[in-house]
């Protein structure tokens, strides 16, 4: 232990005496491990983060709803979440639901939009979360629709919204219009299912009817599924025999509703896979895992340019070496000491890292994305990130320093000792190699860049099916004020009246889905005539669009009518497909007036209208439908308005008509179309721009890394020079003080032969020069040898009867210094 504290003394003297040569180290590694730890940061909170807040997670899964095709992640009804929980109370303690659903706060005279979130009453003790304040909720709040109006506030909510006001538990808060009494507070770290995205309020599942008037009758539409589900697994229940059971459970419920369960089926997800959700697992992690490869090149490319400075300061530091050596220390010593080295190099660039990942964190957590709902990652230096940043440390020490300190234990040992410098070598050949690895790695990241970056840049010209120019989106929700069915309806059309009165607005529509956004829906429908294949999912993504829908997004309609103001609720159903709708059932044939059955009921086609991109820009063309808003009714909608010039001066226009028609009435998400497209072309933006960052941050390190590699080389030939020099006048040859260099350039121009004879002509022509000046003193010497004249050197007898004193410079040669009888050195020259 004496040894290695020993060690580490010397190794910290030894950093504190080349500030200069610490400097660029320690940046050049910290910039490499601060940007791992913060890459790291973002993985733990969204792959590995236990779900906070909650009671033995291990035991938590998800359920969804499968259908064939690959649709394995569909959501619940009402009647489906009752009866799984009825009948699985032999696999689970526990089944519960819930669902994200938009409300509007007013407290205090203002009122805001928030998202909060509609729970079964056994939520809370499913995923083992107690109220820090009050209660969570109870059974009877449960058991009848709109009997019990209650909420429970986030904690979040309660110190933001409340101020953290002690008397919360009672308060009355109004929620889409509706009173509800507040009777408990969550603990600061539940955040829910999706830590990302915390509700603000929690309200029982059965007052669906009062936060959304317009899906009341869901409680009871067994084919209205969106609801997540959750249980809690029994103690000594794997999910396998849990799985094996749901399949039990599935075909009793078959022969009960055949055709809602005739194709479907119940897949169980654990919640420690689930992550953000498990559609979106697989992407996150191919994400995660490029995020994390560019910065781990980044950072092999940051100990490649330290361990090349190593190699350079290795030859300053060849003479320490070889004479520790020649006294008998082995060399598994100095290894070890080198080591120590690089250790106490690489925790201290740790922990400059750990400052720039905390800078780098923090900026990250106020990014905010192109979408209509906050989240928040709660990045932070957790306890695993830190003992990650603290095994990249150690980690990065042992990379950087093993191979110079196993180069600079292995001197040539009379050269070394006696100080000259090593020309060529395995030294100098890693050190190329190193600076090569550097500049290839540096010139892959940002080449991927450009290729990320290209790829975004035809994803933008890709034909949508639709004009996104001159295009404003808007969403709007009469429901979150309590509106019925009626007003809302009525809302919609003054609110389309008084914006089509605007001189330059060409066209306004509503649409309950923006295409190419987060989110999607999906319908099961049957064709009469047409038989599905064993694995054929007919599940369909569709939209609830009014009249006035095409045209206000521009998509053609190639035959056919499109949804007009007679498709209400009481005429025949109808219905617009695309290309693709009638290429999958109808063989390509015009599918006006077929029939699609959906939802129980007939629709006939009236319209077909282009393809489109309604997931992805990259998805192949998908079979799709429209129904009437009337005909299949949902108060959330967008608004489509279609404009004359820029979009974006419509904006304050919308907001002050909806508000002439309810002040009280939020407008959210006012963005135009092209914006929205961002949220489609993020990832491929986002990738390529941590690639063209890095890259150019590669870039940087080699280039920094270069000019400290030769910076170092410089000056350690500097110092050989002036040995050499010093060598001269000790009785060095005419051609050793330019020995070094001289070998360095030929060794150089070895495999450049041409340059190599030019560069030799001119260092004889300068011997030449210099010979040529020096002449008249070198007659002058050998003169005087021939009279009998010996070597002089300072403080010798002079023939008359003085002492030579120190030569003057311009009279000093290689092999001796010469001064005329009674000439410049001699103490009684000038006494005489």
């Amino acid at each position: 232990m004496s040894t290695f504290f020993a060690d580490l003394r010397y190794a910290v003297r030894v950093l504190r005496s080349k500030p200069g040569f610490t400097s660029i180290a320690v940046l050049t590694l910290a910039l490499g491990i601060g940007l791992n730890t913060a890459v790291f940061s973002a993985i733990e909170a969204l792959t590995l983060r236990p779900l906070p807040g909650v009671r033995n997670e291990a035991q938590l899964v998800q359920l969804y709803r499968t259908y064939p095709g690959g649709f394995n992640y569909g959501s619940s009804s009402v009647p489906h979440y009752l009866d799984v929980r009825e009948r699985a109370t032999d696999v689970f303690s526990g089944v519960a639901a819930w669902t994200y659903a938009p409300l509007s706060v007013s407290t205090g005279g203002q009122t805001q939009r928030v998202m909060g979130a509609i729970v079964s009453a056994n939520f809370f003790n499913i995923l083992g979360a107690t109220a820090q304040l009050g209660r969570t909720f109870v059974s009877d709040e449960d058991a009848r629709p709109g009997a019990h109006p209650v909420a429970v506030v986030s904690y979040g909510t309660w110190q933001g919204l409340f101020g953290g006001d002690p008397q919360i538990i009672g308060r009355t808060v109004t929620l889409n219009g509706q009173r509800y009494t507040v009777v408990g507070v969550t603990p600061a770290d539940f955040k829910g299912p999706v830590p990302m995205h915390p509700p603000t309020f929690y309200v029982p599942l059965m007052q669906l009817g009062q936060i959304m008037p317009g899906d009341r009758d869901r409680l009871e539409e067994r084919g209205s599924n969106f609801m997540q589900m959750l249980a809690r697994l029994r103690d000594g229940v794997t999910i396998a025999q849990a799985q094996a059971r749901m399949k039990t459970i599935v075909a009793s419920m078959r022969e009960q509703y055949p055709r809602d369960y005739e194709r479907s089926e119940i897949l169980l997800v654990a919640q420690t896979d689930a992550g953000l959700h498990p559609q979106f697992r697989s992407a996150q992690i191919r994400l995660s895992s490029l995020v994390m490869a560019v910065v781990v090149m980044l950072l092999l490319i940051a100990c490649v340019n330290v361990a090349n400075l190593f190699l350079a300061r290795a030859g300053d530091r060849a003479r320490e070496m070889a004479v520790r050596l020649s006294l008998g220390a082995r060399r598994g010593q100095l290894v070890r000491q080198l080591l120590t080295e690089s250790l106490v190099f690489s925790i201290v660039s740790g922990a400059a890292g750990l400052v720039l990942a905390w800078w780098t964190i923090g900026l990250a957590n106020q990014i905010r994305l192109p979408i209509d709902f906050a989240l928040d990652p709660d990045l932070r230096l957790s306890l695993p990130v830190l003992l990650f940043t603290l095994g990249v440390s150690l980690l990065t020490g042992f990379l950087f320093g093993l191979a110079p300190a196993l180069q600079s234990t292995k001197p040539a040992l009379v050269p070394a000792l006696k100080g000259a410098a090593a020309s060529g070598g395995p030294r100098s050949r890693a050190s190329r190699a190193l600076v090569v690895a550097q500049m290839a790695l540096s010139i892959v990241l940002l080449v991927s860049a450009g290729l990320f970056l290209r790829n975004v840049r035809a994803a933008v010209s890709i034909d949508k099916g639709f004009i996104s120019d001159n295009l404003l989106l808007a969403a709007v929700d009469p429901g979150v004020q309590g509106y019925n069915r009626t007003r809302t309806e009525e809302f919609y059309r003054r609110l389309a009246e008084r914006l089509r009165a605007q001189p330059n607005v060409k066209a306004v529509a509503f649409a309950n889905m923006v295409p190419l956004g987060l989110s999607n829906q999906q319908t099961g429908v049957s064709i009469p005539g047409y038989t599905p294949s064993a694995n054929e999912n007919l599940s369909l993504d569709y939209n609830v669009v009014t009249p006035g829908y095409f045209d206000a997004m521009g998509i053609p309609l190639l035959s056919g009518r499109g949804i007009t103001a007679e498709d209400d609720s009481a005429a025949q159903g109808a219905v617009v497909v695309n290309q693709q709708f009638a290429r999958r059932f109808f063989a390509g044939a015009s599918p006006i007036g077929h029939t699609v059955q959906a939802s129980g009921r007939d629709f006939t086609i009236v319209g077909l209208v282009r393809d489109g991109k309604y997931r992805s820009l990259g998805e192949p063309p998908r079979a799709y439908i429209y129904f009437p808003q009337a005909q299949r009714w949902d108060a959330a909608m967008a608004m489509h308005v279609r404009t004359n010039g820029d979009p974006t001066e419509l904006a304050p226009i919308i907001r002050a008509e909806v508000a002439a028609i309810d002040a009280d009435l939020p407008v959210s998400d006012v963005r135009t179309m092209n914006s929205h497209l961002g949220i489609a072309l993020l990832p491929a933006r986002l990738a390529g721009t941590v690639l063209g960052v890095f890259g150019a941050l590669g870039l940087l390190l080699a280039a920094v890394g270069m000019y400290g590699v030769i910076g170092v080389a410089a000056a350690a030939r500097d110092r050989h020079t002036r040995g050499d020099r010093r060598g001269a006048r000790a009785g060095a040859g005419p051609g050793d003080a330019t020995g070094t260099v001289d070998g360095r350039r030929r060794h150089g121009h070895r495999a450049r032969r041409c340059a190599g004879r030019g560069a030799t002509r001119s260092r004889h022509a300068v011997r030449r020069d210099r010979d040529r000046c020096d002449d008249v003193r070198w007659r002058s010497a050998r003169a005087h040898r021939r009279r009998g004249g010996r070597d002089l050197v300072p403080g010798s007898p002079c023939s008359n009867g003085g002492s030579h004193g120190r030569a003057p410079r311009r009279m000093r040669f290689r092999r001796f210094a010469v001064n005329p009888p009674g000439g410049l050195g001699c103490t009684k020259r000038n006494a005489t």
